[in-house]
């Protein structure tokens, strides 16, 4: 008990000398947006608290540590919009948040006896009066808890007109406060199901599930397993361009490497000194809350003119340093049909049986072209440190083979996008408009063409694009990619067999291949949302997963073919002019299903 006394009352004491110091330098550098705060902040952290201090941060001591100017932007710069009357402005807070904001009763809001509930939820009502003009309210907490506080504003007057302008952020939905409306734009199928009679009416301020990610700090800070270094690492081959005659190459160093360069050269000849070079963009990336590695150095180059149907060597690094990686291949695409194989991962999760399992396709299927993923690819899509631990998995495979993948709801996170996604792969940048790039996007190998669709972005705004590329395609083999199934057992996507699944019966799709859901399923040829005889009549969707899983509750459905769950899998699909041959093996090598169809 003496020691225990001793360290905590010498942890106060530390944290009350640095309070004093925020203090001191809070005149000379006056944040005026939430990032700016919490970017300032987080490096003070890392220079003045050790790791265990950070670990055990409360919202009591980093308010202590914090600025008042600080306090102030945390209080009131992070959603803020104008009214042209006087209002009442409700804040639904989740019952079961442990901290209430700390700003709000300190800037006059009042909890009030009023309930607001949906399926999952119940949320306290706060309330405050506003004169017209400018509304500013605060962050949901220094926690990371999900869900978001979200506001209704209804007039102090009845029946007058509310006008809410200059809304921050710009992206906010605005909706109607009463049963049936959704919150979270990012779940637009979770609604409200009890509101009093008092707030029905209201403007609703929707937002995301993610934004207390904004401000998180309480058990915020990470370390990663592999951080990174002078020498080049993560190297991965993609394409963003056209592959019989294009490769993407993309690695990362450490901040102190400023070029990036590829030396590559055609694997027939046998003297290396022969080789081309080119430099690499950088971008630097950063995760804020990563303790060991907040910022790497990320290259990107495309190598064009390269001849189809050809094996080149290559290596990256810095010839300043003279650091360079070991040398790897890749094999261009060919210009005309030709047979071809590739490998197929369901959900992947970073995991170490992934790394087992992509290790094991590599040896047993050395000719693949290429390699995909259908979502999920890692847990939480914006810690990097995740990323790096999926990349440390598949590293030889990976440099050695291009990887293709779309994007799950893990990589796209609670509302707040794919960036870190984005800025680590290097893809096809020939999606539809409305949608951010790389997210969505089609390319074709031989006779094949590869439709990558982003089920976390609006489905109906890819529609027109997919029709598009199926309709305007000579490719003898169709084949689609996406994250959620539109046949399971337990979660119901109609939205996509209407939109997507037609198109697919329309300009017959070959096989959609998906994930999500944690088991194995083929179906059957399907066509009009109903079971046909030949695979020529109709399309044939999978669900695969490349972690361990178990699903016990299994329902009979007309639609499936075969399924089981207890294993994880990968899929080697063989293709050429008239005939696909495809098999799933499971983690110990075995054939669990397979399948031909010929043309």
């Amino acid at each position: 008990m003496m020691n225990r006394s001793y360290k905590y009352t010498k942890s106060t004491i530390y944290l009350a000398q640095f309070s004093l110091f925020i203090l001191l330098i809070s005149c000379s550098n006056r944040p005026t947006t939430v990032k700016e705060v919490m970017d300032n902040v987080v490096t003070r952290f890392y220079k003045n608290l050790s790791d265990d201090q950070l670990s055990k941060l409360d919202e009591e001591q980093i308010l202590k540590l914090l600025s008042e100017d600080e306090i102030e932007v945390l209080s009131n710069q992070y959603w803020k919009f104008d009214v042209n009357v006087p209002v009442v402005i409700s804040i639904m807070q989740d019952e079961q948040q442990k901290d209430d904001p700390f700003w709000l009763e300190k800037t006059g809001f009042n909890k009030t006896d009023l309930i607001v509930r949906n399926e999952y939820n119940t949320y306290n009502v706060w309330q405050k009066e506003y004169n017209d003009g400018q509304v500013n309210l605060g962050i949901n907490g220094f926690d990371k808890h999900r869900p978001h506080y979200f506001v209704s504003i209804m007039p102090q007057k009845k029946n007058t007109n509310l006008v809410l302008s200059n809304i921050y952020p710009e992206n906010q939905y605005l909706s109607t406060m009463d049963v049936g409306y959704f919150t979270y734009h990012d779940w637009d199928e979770l609604t409200l199901n009890e509101v009093p009679d008092e707030l029905k009416g209201g403007k609703l301020l929707t937002t995301i599930r993610g934004r207390a990610r904004e401000a998180h700090l309480i058990n915020a800070f990470r370390k990663t397993e592999y951080p990174s270094s002078n020498i080049p690492d993560q190297i991965m081959l993609t394409w963003s361009e056209e592959p019989p005659t294009t490769q993407s190459i993309q690695w990362r160093t450490n901040t102190t490497i400023k070029n990036g360069v590829i030396k590559y050269w055609k694997k027939e000849k046998s003297n290396e000194k022969e080789y081309l070079e080119q430099k690499a963009e950088l971008k630097v990336i950063e995760d804020r809350l990563l303790r060991n590695d907040r910022y790497i150095n990320h290259f990107t180059s495309v190598l064009r003119n390269l001849k189809p149907s050809t094996i080149y060597n290559y290596q990256v690094g810095n010839p300043e340093q003279n650091v360079w990686s070991e040398i790897a291949e890749f094999k261009t695409a060919p210009d005309s049909s030709a047979p071809f194989s590739f490998i197929y991962f369901g959900d992947t999760h970073k995991s170490n049986e992934f790394g087992q399992l992509i290790n094991s396709a590599f040896q047993r299927y050395p000719q693949a072209a290429f390699y995909s993923i259908g979502g999920d690819l890692v847990s939480t899509g914006l810690n990097r440190d995740d990323w790096d631990k999926l990349f440390y998995n598949s590293a030889n495979v990976i440099r050695n083979r291009p990887l293709m993948s779309t994007l799950g709801n893990h990589d796209s996170q609670d509302g707040l996008g794919s960036w870190m996604y984005q800025e680590l792969f290097d893809l096809p940048k020939n999606g539809p408009e409305k949608l951010e790039t790389e997210t969505t996007y089609s390319f074709e190998y031989s006779n094949s063409l590869f439709l990558m669709l982003d089920v976390t972005a609006s489905i109906t705004d890819q529609t027109k694009w997919l029709e598009d590329q199926l309709k305007n395609s000579d490719k003898t083999w169709k084949f689609a990619m996406l994250h959620f199934p539109p046949y399971s057992y337990e979660e119901d996507y109609s939205l996509i067999r209407k939109e997507w699944g037609s198109l697919f019966d329309k300009y017959h799709v070959d096989i959609v291949f998906s994930g999500h859901v944690h088991y194995y399923m083929r179906s059957k040829p399907m066509y009009n949302e109903k079971p046909v005889k030949s695979p020529n009549d109709g399309t044939i969707y999978l669900i695969s997963i490349a972690v361990p899983n178990r699903h016990r509750e299994m329902p009979e459905k007309e639609f499936v073919e075969v399924r089981f769950d207890g294993d994880y899998l990968y899929q080697h699909i063989s293709v050429s002019d008239n005939k696909l041959e495809f098999k799933a093996i499971n983690q110990n090598g075995i054939l669990k299903d397979n399948f031909t169809i010929e043309k």
